[in-house]
């Protein structure tokens, strides 16, 4: 009796390490099985039995299944027969969570992830955009703000921030060159198209030629710094005046304006009401610009220059032209293009006197010479976008 009791002492303690040894984590542990035809809840059971780790089906769970199973990992294995009815698998703890990955399912807090991701490169409207549907419910952000928030399955997760780090990259900009100049155009058509002729020599590789007729330019090199000083030699002679010469930074895909002029307020009386209220005008030279890169060194551009001048600057009938024109176009990097006909006509007075006689009444007219001139100039714009 006494020896039993020593065995059984003996049995139970060396039971006690198996007895109290952890379960492998579902990483290690394999399965094998032959489903044919097998309702998924019964499959799934079957490797919750094999590897005595509970898997637990929600309500959506359902289909049937055909597979065989050859020393599959446990995960890989629930992936295999969870992947063609669109169901998923999230391991809380110590068991596994089985369902389908929709915001309406009742489970769906259990088997996603909230992650919050900050963009810094593009916005959340663009991540939009670009984001493929059956993956767009799963994120929420302001549209014009650059935070956002992933609530998915842990693979959808995954495939989400993936796309992410695809498409937020730094853009590539584009330095647009404006040279804005006016011209007169009496000698713009007596030039023709004489006017900036300049031919290949040793440092470029093509050459520019100026249409007055036909108004285009076509420049397919780098000659920026040739063509300000022509227009600057013109300037001297007032034959040109070069209105603005700024470098403007726009981003791939991104637009620009560009004003020079000046505003004035204008208080406009309505006599009918007796009241006064206040209207801007803008009077000069405005350019908006939109570029996109293409390739590696193509850029297209839409152009919208608008010239405005006053006819008559005395109230109340102040008056005001606006000439303005949209076009747009794909040029090689650091290609100049040009854009004219446009023109603005300002009339000038002017007179010659003998001094003391030319002011006397009745016969000052025979002392004097009054002269009135129009002047017709015209607006040449010319961009040079340069990969940066």
């Amino acid at each position: 009796m006494k020896y039993s009791g020593i065995v059984r002492f003996i049995i139970i303690f060396m039971l006690l390490p198996v007895a109290f040894t952890p379960v492998k984590g579902g990483e290690d542990l394999t399965v094998n099985a032959i489903f044919y035809e097998t309702d998924l809840r019964d499959a799934i059971h079957e490797l919750s039995i094999q590897t005595g780790i509970n898997i637990i089906s929600d309500q959506t769970v359902s289909g049937v299944i055909t597979v065989d199973l050859k020393d599959v990992p446990l995960e890989k294995a629930l992936a295999m027969i969870l992947s063609s009815g669109g169901f998923t698998f999230r391991k809380i703890d110590d068991y596994y969570l089985v369902g389908l990955a929709d915001p309406r399912n009742v489970s769906f807090s259990e088997l996603s992830e909230l992650e919050v991701i900050q963009l810094k490169n593009i916005t959340v409207k663009e991540v939009f955009n670009l984001l493929p549907s059956f993956l767009s419910n799963y994120v929420k952000g302001e549209r014009e703000g650059n935070i956002l928030t992933i609530n998915a399955a842990p693979k959808d997760l995954q495939r989400i921030k993936e796309f992410i780090r695809q498409i937020d990259i730094p853009r590539r900009q584009v330095e647009i060159r404006l040279l804005v100049t006016e011209v007169d155009s009496k000698k713009v058509s007596e030039l023709g198209i004489a006017f900036l002729q300049f031919e290949s020599g040793e440092n470029v590789d093509r050459s520019i030629v100026y249409s007055g007729r036909d108004r285009l330019l076509s420049i397919e090199t780098d000659f920026y710094g040739y063509l300000l000083t022509q227009l600057k030699l013109m300037e001297e002679k007032q034959q040109a005046s070069i209105e603005a010469n700024p470098y403007i930074l726009v981003s791939d895909g991104g637009s620009a304006r560009f004003f020079i002029g000046e505003e004035q307020v204008l208080l406009i009386h309505n006599e009918s009401y007796g009241s006064t209220r206040t209207e801007e005008v803008k009077v000069g030279i405005e350019l908006e610009v939109y570029a996109r890169i293409i390739g590696e060194d193509q850029v297209y551009l839409e152009l919208s220059p608008v010239i405005s001048h006053f006819i008559n600057d005395v109230s109340p009938d102040l008056l005001v032209k606006e000439n303005s024109l949209t076009t747009s176009l794909q040029i090689r990097n650091g290609e100049t293009v040009c854009l004219a006909g446009m023109t603005t006509k300002r009339d000038s007075d002017s007179t010659r006197k003998v001094p003391l006689l030319g002011d006397i009444p009745l016969v000052r007219w025979l002392f004097r010479n009054e002269n009135k001139e129009e002047n017709e100039r015209e607006l040449l714009v010319f961009v040079t976008p340069v990969i940066r």
